[in-house]
């Protein structure tokens, strides 16, 4: 039996997934296009994840501040660093991963 409430997070687990991809696949495609560097893309989308979070709290608060602009991006830094501290937990899968699809590339040539 279900959880109250598991079925909205497994829905909202597919709609981030879906998005995700689809976000992961424009970028991709355009970085290609125009033969951007996977390092300075990061830093774009960095930039950019950044940029969307001040305007998020900008458009949200009546009456924005530059300090509560900074709480904001603090909460904001901790939540990227929690992120990145949860995506570590899976590195060696990452790896594995990574490994095991460049061997079956180099095996279909």
């Amino acid at each position: 039996m279900s959880e109250p409430g598991d079925d909205d997070l497994e829905g909202f687990e597919e709609e981030y997934d879906e998005h995700r991809e689809a976000l992961f696949d424009l970028i991709t495609d355009y970085a290609e296009e125009n033969e951007v560097d996977d390092a300075f893309l990061t830093g774009l989308l960095l930039d950019l994840a950044v940029t969307l979070r001040m305007m998020l709290y900008a458009n949200s608060m009546e009456k924005p501040s530059s300090s509560g602009l900074k709480l904001e991006l603090d909460r904001f830094l901790k939540d990227a660093g929690d992120h990145v501290r949860e995506v570590k937990k899976g590195a060696d899968e990452f790896i594995a991963d990574i490994k095991a699809a460049r061997e079956a590339d180099s095996e279909a040539q």
